[in-house]
């Protein structure tokens, strides 16, 4: 039974994961503990973003990257992975001339750390552990400062 207190939403939030297009923005998740790549998916896919993939390590991203790379708006990646690191999936990413922006999620925090990777080209940096509200409001600033450049 509704009661009279019951209005319908007339101006429902849009998902920050839908771009305005009303298409999704497309990311792939490259972390290495299962349970925290788990975690940024769900926290991702809770806001609209369509997670084309996921990857354990630097090896696979890179074997994933040159699959879906035409349509990839972002990349969420740890910095310490065994392996291809973070600076090296950067690196060879880089090298590719990227669409997608490059988004750290780590718990890195030296300052030098974090200048060689704004550096290289890395988009922003998100220090662990894994909040939901500041990783959606980090990616976000970031796809807005990418659709004004």
């Amino acid at each position: 039974m509704k009661s009279s207190y019951d209005f319908p939403n007339l101006n429902p939030k849009r998902p920050d994961g839908v771009k305005p297009s009303g298409k999704p923005y497309r990311v792939m998740v490259v972390e290495d503990k299962e349970f925290q790549r788990k975690q940024i998916v769900q926290i991702l896919e809770s806001e609209g973003y369509e997670v084309v993939a996921s990857a354990g390590d630097g090896k696979e991203a890179l074997q994933l990257y040159d699959r879906y790379a035409r349509d990839l708006d972002i990349i969420t990646t740890d910095l310490d992975m065994p392996g291809i690191d973070g600076y090296a999936l950067l690196y060879e990413i880089s090298q590719k001339k990227p669409k997608a922006r490059i988004v750290f999620i780590s718990d890195e925090t030296s300052k030098s750390v974090l200048a060689d990777l704004l550096r290289m080209g890395a988009a922003d940096f998100i220090l662990k552990p894994i909040q939901r509200g500041r990783i959606l409001e980090r990616i976000k600033m970031v796809l807005n400062r990418a659709t004004r450049a």
